[in-house]
């Protein structure tokens, strides 16, 4: 009865979002909808612009690495300007990068529109997730940011299949169709807010620019939380890095079958991210990080012993409600325990724990693989994941 009256409350408190609420979850669904076309960057520099897959690689390196950046630079900006401004800024910049990348067929231009591509699209996560911050209420946080995860991962489960219908019949047309897409959303903010006091953002007093990294000095907790985050981010990124690499050349599964898990991955989410949250919603953090990286890790780490479709699919469902479980909790922990005045900063760090996550994850899983095979990155997963919920132990409640 506890937990039905539960749901009733929280779907009752969905229902009372801000209009303005609605508007940014609009602008984030079209956003993804459109969001295909770093999944195929390699692709399309190697096989239609005919670079060398070691340029095709630096070229992701760099849109990678000047993510990096901007999120230790865009914590400040965020919360000197406001979130809706550079968000929308963002939006708009993303799109006409990848409007003008079709047009650039020479090595060293390509490099400088990933940067400027990898910067803007850097500003989008904390940008984004601070303004849904803001719009949710303390309590509520897990759910608002399920909320968003979930029209987030409704247009994943369109976007990349749109960009690999677009890849067979013209590469250029997946930067097209994401350029605009981004366009179109950069609009739906700009209508959508622009008369609002989201866009007449005047922070309190005057602020000199500072890396959004300072606050790991200041504050012990976000400190504990980052170091958690990092080494299971490097295990749930060998998900679309090294797991593809394993099926195929291990297990000698088609790349079906490996979108096959994407689709899965996002169904579950879809179908039972929320209800999750809903029913952990009163959960202390702490347990919540624990849980989800211990799944996570079982997930990955467990993939020593597959051998059959079966066997990766149930992994694939374990580490996949481990995702449920941590990274909606994660966002609502930095919405706790963040200054309202400095959130930018704060989930600028969190995304920076991402961008590490993905820049590193790959990149030594790939390494661990080819000197140690397999086994070896499978093992290292689960060294990781032990780090990681071993520093969560120590995460304390907000205050």
């Amino acid at each position: 009865m506890a937990v039905m009256n539960l749901y009733r409350e929280t779907f009752t408190h969905i229902k009372r979002f801000s209009s303005t609420f609605w508007i940014v979850i609009i602008a984030s669904f079209m956003n993804q909808v459109g969001n295909m076309a770093f999944v195929f960057l390699v692709l399309y520099l190697n096989k239609h612009l005919g670079f060398t897959l070691g340029q095709s690689s630096f070229a992701f390196a760099a849109f990678s690495a000047s993510m990096l950046v901007t999120g230790l630079l865009g914590g400040s900006l965020i919360d000197r300007i406001g979130a809706a401004r550079i968000l929308t800024t963002a939006l708009f910049a993303n799109g006409l990068a990848l409007l003008v990348i079709p047009f650039v067929h020479t090595f060293l231009p390509i490099i400088v529109m990933c940067l400027i591509w990898g910067c803007s699209y850097g500003f989008y996560r904390p940008a984004s997730q601070t303004l849904i911050s803001h719009l949710s209420s303390p309590g509520l946080h897990k759910i608002t940011f399920s909320v968003f995860r979930l029209a987030l991962n409704l247009g994943m489960s369109i976007g990349p299949a749109l960009g690999g219908y677009l890849a067979s019949h013209s590469f250029p047309a997946i930067f097209i169709a994401n350029g605009a897409a981004n366009l179109v959303a950069a609009l739906i903010l700009l209508v959508g807010l622009g008369r609002t006091r989201w866009f007449s953002y005047k922070p309190a007093g005057e602020r000199k620019f500072e890396l959004s990294i300072k606050w790991l000095k200041r504050d012990m907790a976000l400190c504990v939380f980052t170091l958690g985050m990092i080494p299971v981010t490097m295990i749930f990124f060998q998900g679309e890095s090294t797991l593809a690499v394993f099926l195929n050349r291990d297990l000698g599964f088609p790349l079906s079958f490996y979108g096959l898990l994407f689709t899965l991955n996002t169904l579950m989410i879809v179908f039972l991210e929320l209800t999750l949250n809903v029913a952990m919603m009163n959960w202390p953090y702490r347990i919540n990080f624990m849980l989800g990286s211990f799944l996570i890790t079982a997930g990955f780490a467990g993939f020593i012993f597959a051998t059959t479709r079966w066997h990766v699919v149930l992994l694939s469902m374990l580490w996949t409600f481990g995702e449920m479980v941590l990274f909606p909790s994660a966002s609502s922990y930095i919405a706790d325990i963040a200054p309202e005045e400095h959130r930018g900063s704060y989930m600028s760090i969190l995304a920076t724990c991402s961008n590490l996550g993905l820049l590193l994850g790959p990149w030594g899983g790939a390494i661990i693989m080819e000197q140690f095979g397999a086994s070896g990155l499978w093992l290292a997963c689960g060294l990781w994941g032990l780090i990681s919920v071993g520093i969560f132990w120590y995460s304390p409640e907000p205050g």
